[in-house]
């Protein structure tokens, strides 16, 4: 399935869990719809048990003074590199969480793992103070910009992504961590 979907235009991401019969897709709806996504999952010979898209994040906003911004700017996105990253694992002031789902493995140092699409769900496992530093990962990038958008909307005002993640932290010449999950 995975390779049949990341073969459409427009797929950026699929993961598939075949022990638990689901997969995530990440498209850009700019290039495919919801619905053609359905029909995709459909025509590569599986179901459509349920099927929702996450709208992360507005593509701009406009400031005070009428100035159209990029929603990165508007919400103060934050990126940490791998070399930023490394200095700040052992930090107790620090909170590193892997939002990737289905797990492919961690960052050592990692605190918490929450998936992307449940951070509101899971915001007591989060620290209590708003300010408090949070630095985000994901394989990719793409979920942890999404649960960066998230934490922002529940009020966190020190977060940080990892622009492209586990696969970043590798190139980087890290080890990642594997657990039973």
């Amino acid at each position: 399935m995975r390779s049949a979907l990341e073969g459409l235009e427009g797929v950026e991401n699929a993961e598939v869990s075949l022990e638990k019969k689901n997969a995530i897709v990440v498209f850009d709806s700019a290039k495919v719809s919801l619905d053609q996504m359905k029909q995709a999952v459909k025509k590569a010979g599986y179901g459509v048990s349920s099927a929702s898209a996450i709208e992360p994040y507005k593509q701009s906003a406009v400031d005070s003074t009428g100035a159209e911004k990029s929603a990165d700017q508007a919400v103060g996105y934050r990126k940490l590199a791998v070399g930023e990253l490394v200095k700040l694992i052992n930090d107790p002031d620090v909170t590193l969480i892997n939002v990737h789902i289905p797990y492919a493995g961690e960052i050592p140092g990692t605190e918490l793992f929450i998936p992307f699409n449940r951070i509101k769900e899971n915001k007591d496992k989060l620290p209590r103070a708003k300010k408090a530093k949070i630095i985000l990962y994901c394989r990719s990038g793409y979920m942890s910009k999404v649960a960066f958008y998230t934490l922002t909307d529940l009020g966190y005002t020190n977060v940080y992504d990892v622009p492209g993640g586990m696969n970043a932290w590798r190139q980087a010449g890290k080890q990642l961590l594997s657990r039973d999950r």
